[in-house]
């Protein structure tokens, strides 16, 4: 079952393009869309608002059960205690769509999703509507880290059939002086180090997911900021998904310029997703 929980705003409506895509696309497709009620939206507008996500369900034949419910001591709070706890379970949620000196995912009931961890979490922050959900170029990067992406296997396989070119990008962050002084034979150890890692994730996607490696591409870079040069990467790449996983480590650092989650958000061209998964 896959779960959206909606604020009943403008954003969650474009949002919701991408929750009902990918329940469409369960092995048994099905969605439930959970409001909690909230003042600052008027609920003849929230019934006009689901009546057209309804739509759009019955023009996927995608079963639908909609829950409006009681405000209990927060949204986060409440929908924690509405959702069950269950790995094989899918939640998409929003981002806040402007940072009004805030960030747009610190602080957020979808954080606080995040960091709970009851099952598959799916943070979307959506740049281009027309999309409708369906973006066709992803940018996925990935941290080196044992494991690479297979904490966001289960998003990506609902995400994949809509896919045309999937690109994996390892940036390997240097330290500004590292990399300011840094040689070309240097360089090209790393880069060509790194790459046999991420053509080991290429396989693996290939393999996971059952696309062919023509779709798939790899790109290995060095940087002293990372966030920065995803942002430059998914521009290059004419990115409409940059599709990135939170840990603990992401949702709980700070900086005076905020994390590096929230400097991709706040400077992406295009649509972010962030995955959370059950430890």
């Amino acid at each position: 079952m896959l779960h959206f929980a909606y604020d009943g705003s403008i954003h969650g409506d474009w949002v919701a393009r991408y929750a009902t895509q990918m329940a469409s696309r369960l092995p048994e497709p099905g969605l439930h869309v959970w409001h909690v009620e909230d003042s600052q939206v008027p609920r003849a507008d929230l019934d006009n608002r689901l009546k057209r996500i309804e739509a759009e369900c019955e023009a996927l034949s995608l079963p639908l059960k909609l829950s409006v419910e009681a405000r209990h001591k927060g949204v986060a709070a409440t929908l924690l205690g509405l959702v069950p706890r269950n790995s094989k379970d899918y939640l998409v949620c929003g981002t806040r769509v402007r940072q009004r000196g805030r960030g747009f995912l610190s602080g957020t009931v979808s954080e606080q999703l995040l960091r709970d961890g009851r099952c598959q979490v799916l943070a979307v922050r959506v740049m281009q509507p027309g999309l409708l959900g369906r973006p066709r170029n992803f940018l996925v990067p990935v941290s080196g880290r044992p494991g690479g992406i297979r904490a966001g296997l289960p998003f990506l396989r609902l995400l994949m059939p809509g896919a045309e070119e999937v690109e994996v990008l390892l940036v390997h962050q240097l330290s500004r002086s590292r990399f300011r002084q840094i040689g070309h034979s240097e360089a090209a150890r790393i880069i060509e180090r790194d790459q046999e890692y991420v053509l080991g994730i290429e396989k693996s996607l290939s393999r996971e997911l059952g696309v062919p490696l023509g779709k798939l591409d790899q790109r290995v870079v060095l940087s002293d900021d990372v966030p920065k040069e995803i942002v430059i990467q998914a521009s290059k790449a004419r990115s409409q998904l940059i599709y990135m996983g939170a840990s603990e480590r992401t949702l709980r650092e700070r900086s005076l310029y905020g994390s590096p989650i929230e400097q991709v958000l706040r400077s992406a061209p295009c649509d972010v997703a962030i995955y959370g998964s059950p430890p």
